[in-house]
């Protein structure tokens, strides 16, 4: 038998499939005609009856997992704070795979291979799948190796934070944590002598399961403010979270620090030209900023919602002003770019 070509039509259901499953030749020729493509992964094409892969369990957290995804429907079940990731299988153009995460958290779906890439993301970065029980498909668009694949990701959200003050003196360290100027004080989470979660420093919530995108930090810093590039000299931002992890438990972190500074190495960048006020104010030219992708989500610590275990999560913002850092009330405009169910 030879190879069919590609793009070869056919109309109604081949010989091959079960007389069950057969229509009458009235019935299949009123059908659409489909090509050899249409039936990669499809028992019935005129119903889109796909492959189905439940139960499916993450594996480590690097593009070294070794859960390979396959074409058709994934149903991902099980993700821990240590096992999150997995990946895509070896690419083939035009076909798509079906992710759907009921697990207890987000989770990183890598390329198939090194020098993979996922939409405009850098190279190698992995996709964060939300675990909102919606289906999410991957095309691939690219093959041979090391293969594209483009996806919808979520709409993102934003949350905006208001303008904060902190008057610094030189010679003494100046921070704390909330959200606001009224809110600001020492951090922490604990838990009281029922098991409750309780929670210093102004902590937020939101109403629905939420995951952590991206921080954006915009002050009015500029580099003669600071007394060196290193970061015992840095100005820290933080976004600090906290949740129950078991009935009479809780832990609390740091998930992702902007170090503002003026290093080369460092993540954070000097406005572009424009107005410069005395005293400079947020955004002038020279100002320091800093916008942090959440490609290093660990899918626990990444969420500021709904839908933990044994409490919602919940996060406040952290500060941290040197002793070494010149006299002068430090201004930030905080935003977390976010993705909601």
């Amino acid at each position: 038998m030879s190879n069919i070509p590609s793009g070869t039509k056919f109309l109604g259901l081949s010989s091959s499939f079960p007389t069950v499953e057969k229509k009458s030749a009235l019935k299949n020729a009123a059908q659409e005609y489909y090509t050899i493509e249409d039936l990669a992964g499809v028992v019935d094409p005129n119903n889109l009856i796909y492959t189905v892969y439940d139960n499916i369990v993450m594996d480590n957290t690097t593009d070294s997992t070794t859960t390979v995804l396959d074409y058709g429907v994934n149903v991902i079940r099980t993700s821990t704070a240590s096992d999150y990731a997995c990946k895509l299988p070896q690419p083939v153009t035009g076909k798509k795979v079906t992710v759907v995460n009921k697990s207890s958290m987000g989770i990183k779906l890598f390329p198939s291979n090194v020098g993979g890439q996922i939409n405009n993301y850098p190279i190698d970065a992995p996709a964060i799948v939300p675990n909102d029980g919606k289906s999410y498909d991957f095309i691939c668009t690219e093959n041979p190796l090391p293969g594209e694949w483009v996806w919808d990701a979520p709409a993102t959200g934003q949350i905006e934070f208001p303008i904060i003050t902190f008057n610094h003196t030189n010679g003494v360290s100046s921070g704390g944590f909330g959200y606001s100027d009224a809110t600001i004080g020492s951090s922490g989470a604990g838990v009281d002598g029922s098991g409750n979660l309780t929670l210093v420093g102004n902590f937020l919530t939101e109403p629905v399961p939420t995951t952590f995108t991206k921080m954006k930090v915009y002050s009015n810093i500029l580099s003669s403010d600071l007394a060196s590039d290193l970061i015992p000299d840095s100005i820290q931002v933080s976004v600090a979270t906290a949740y129950k992890y078991a009935p009479s438990s809780s832990t609390v972190g740091n998930r992702i620090n902007a170090q503002l500074t003026y290093g080369y190495w460092s993540e954070s960048q000097l406005a572009p030209t424009g107005s410069l006020s005395s005293p400079a104010e947020i955004g002038d030219t020279g100002t320091i900023y800093a916008e942090i992708d959440m490609d290093m989500a660990n899918g626990i610590s990444d969420q500021l919602g709904t839908g933990g275990l044994f409490s919602r999560y919940y996060y406040h913002i952290g500060f941290g002003i040197p002793a070494s850092a010149a006299t002068k009330d430090y201004k930030f405009k905080v935003y977390i770019e976010t993705y909601s169910v």
